[in-house]
């Protein structure tokens, strides 16, 4: 049985690359072969590929004077592409929709999501694509863990939303929030399912993690949206623990900062959170990474996505590790997994619904 994926694979985003890739091994453990549609519009392209087309050609182009072979933006990009096509199984590339209708795809079933592949900000408008609408019948069209990354859908949209969801075998969203919006669109059951990061357990990431030699302990913090509260923060706690900071932006924003992650890879990145003696973070993936390897954490929510870091913490009891904006100098036992063994067990019972739903509708 063959199986496709479409989602945000060719994002040079740590969670968008371990999402994908999650996905995918946890649909080998389920006996099917998995193939990612390698789906890179230009409105994907152009907010992470500045120096390279979809095809990974080099651009020849100058840049504030300095050439671009000298520049950090570069490195990142070239280590990321060579990420994807070392660990993702790739179709041929495709840029349009078009190209993919004229396509015909072996496949038995395919996957959209997960990510924010139906928030229309992300994806310029609607997008037929992210409805499996190049597809043909035979195919079985499945949604897991998609998004809509907002508390709405436009009007402008939602007959159109209506439509591709027609075809589907099976429905389920990443946050609670987003299944009313759905259900309001089709006849169908709406499931809530986990991000796929957590369909793994930390051995399972062992294949794909790589090491990276560290030379001190560090706190990593990982900040998506710049927080003048999560620099206060980290400020604070790298003073009294004495320890220096690691963090993923190319520019220096820290007291006491080493060289930061910024040309890290997504398999260098989960070494990065295995190693930190402490996480403070805004990323929902972060948060994920943390618990997984059960490091001393504490999040404060972004201001676009943080309902599902909330909504993540509250199921698995660690309410305790959210911080509210002006709490930077909270005690130390708020970064504690207190009870490992309890959320573990929290995110099978999680885990076993959200395989379940794919063993229903995939197989």
């Amino acid at each position: 049985m063959k199986t496709g994926i479409v989602t945000f694979h060719s994002a040079h985003n740590y969670g968008a690359s371990l999402q994908t890739w999650a996905l995918q091994e946890t649909l080998k453990k389920l006996g099917t072969e998995p193939v990612i549609i390698n789906y890179r519009p230009e409105v994907i392209e152009r907010l992470y590929h500045p120096l390279y087309d979809y095809t990974g050609v080099k651009k020849m182009a100058m840049r504030a004077g300095k050439r671009l072979t000298g520049n950090q933006s570069l490195k990142r990009s070239i280590k990321y592409e060579r990420f994807i096509k070392e660990n993702y199984h790739l179709t041929k590339a495709y840029s349009t929709y078009g190209e993919l209708e004229k396509e015909v795809f072996d496949l038995d079933s395919c996957i959209v999501g997960s990510d924010q592949v139906w928030n229309v900000q992300h994806t310029g408008g609607y997008d037929p694509t992210y409805f499996l609408r190049f597809l043909p019948e035979t195919v079985k069209k499945i949604s897991y863990a998609a998004s809509v990354g907002t508390d709405y859908i436009l009007p402008e949209v939602q007959k159109e939303f209506a439509e591709g969801l027609k075809d589907f075998t099976g429905i389920s969203v990443r946050e609670a929030s987003a299944r009313p919006l759905i259900r309001k669109l089709t006849d169908q059951p709406v499931d809530v399912v986990l991000d796929p990061t957590l369909l793994l357990d930390r051995e399972d990431y062992e294949v794909l993690k790589k090491p990276v030699a560290h030379k001190e302990k560090y706190i990593l913090v990982y900040m998506m949206e710049k927080n003048q509260n999560v620099i206060k923060l980290a400020n604070y706690f790298s003073k009294v623990l004495g320890l220096p900071i690691v963090q993923r932006r190319p520019n220096i924003m820290f007291e006491n900062e080493l060289k930061p992650c910024y040309v890290v890879t997504p398999d260098e990145f989960l070494d990065y959170v295995e190693h930190a003696e402490y996480v403070i973070t805004n990323s929902f993936h972060g948060t994920v990474f943390s618990i997984l390897y059960e490091k001393p954490f504490v999040s404060m929510l972004h201001s676009d996505t943080g309902s599902r870091t909330a909504d993540l913490l509250r199921t698995l009891e660690l309410e305790s590790h959210l911080l509210g904006e002006d709490e930077i100098r909270p005690d130390f036992g708020r970064f504690e997994i207190k009870n490992a063994e309890r959320t573990r067990e929290l995110i099978e019972q999680q885990r076993r619904h959200s395989l379940d739903f794919l063993k229903r509708t995939v197989l």
